[in-house]
């Protein structure tokens, strides 16, 4: 009876490690996810600013610089303005997804839940955003003609010009970003396929 006994408590000094070991791993792994997740909202946060202040000054500059005055050129500023409104909402949105992830208790929930996030996420890069850009630009050169009219030869061409090079730029500039925040939400749902796993 006191083998048993000595046995049974051995068992119990034994579990309780392997408890605070599993506790602490996982409290490990969250601390992973969320330090992913905080990079994340900052990467969504500065793509709303940087939005935001593109809208202003395309908003103020058809309003008050150069307020278009064809219909084919009103329709193409709203194509820009709307393209970006759109996608500022869809940042908002990502956002609020992204904070209920934090939100949740559960590990492997939250792991699933940002699996979710980052099919989202990839939903939105590779269709929405192309599409609001292919908008965009549709819409900028709908505005050249009338600008035509009032800019020499050169200036439309170098308008047009640098239009391309700078969406060039910022095409490497938002991939580099993007496939950073894919990066971070691969990463988590590995995470969560190693919890699965165990």
């Amino acid at each position: 009876m006191s083998m048993d006994f000595k046995q049974l408590q051995e068992n119990w000094v034994n579990d309780k490690k392997h408890i605070k070991s599993d506790t602490d791993s996982i409290s490990l792994i969250y601390k992973k996810i969320k330090k992913k997740q905080k990079e994340n909202f900052f990467f969504y946060y500065g793509t709303i600013t940087i939005l935001i202040t593109t809208c202003i000054a395309i908003s103020l500059f058809f309003y008050h610089i150069a307020p278009v005055k064809q219909l084919l050129s009103r329709i193409g500023a709203g194509l820009m303005i709307l393209g970006l409104i759109v996608r500022i909402l869809i940042e908002v949105i990502s956002i609020g997804k992204a904070k209920k992830i934090n939100k949740l208790d559960d590990l492997l929930k939250t792991a699933t839940n940002t699996t979710k996030f980052h099919s989202y996420r990839k939903f939105i890069h590779e269709i929405i955003a192309p599409t609001i850009v292919t908008l965009y630009t549709i819409g900028f050169f709908m505005i050249t003609p009338e600008f035509s009219l009032y800019l020499k030869k050169w200036q439309v061409l170098l308008m047009n010009t640098s239009y391309v090079v700078i969406g060039i730029l910022l095409f490497f500039i938002i991939r580099k970003g993007v496939q950073k925040e894919m990066k971070k939400l691969r990463e988590i749902a590995s995470i969560k396929s190693d919890i699965e796993s165990d």
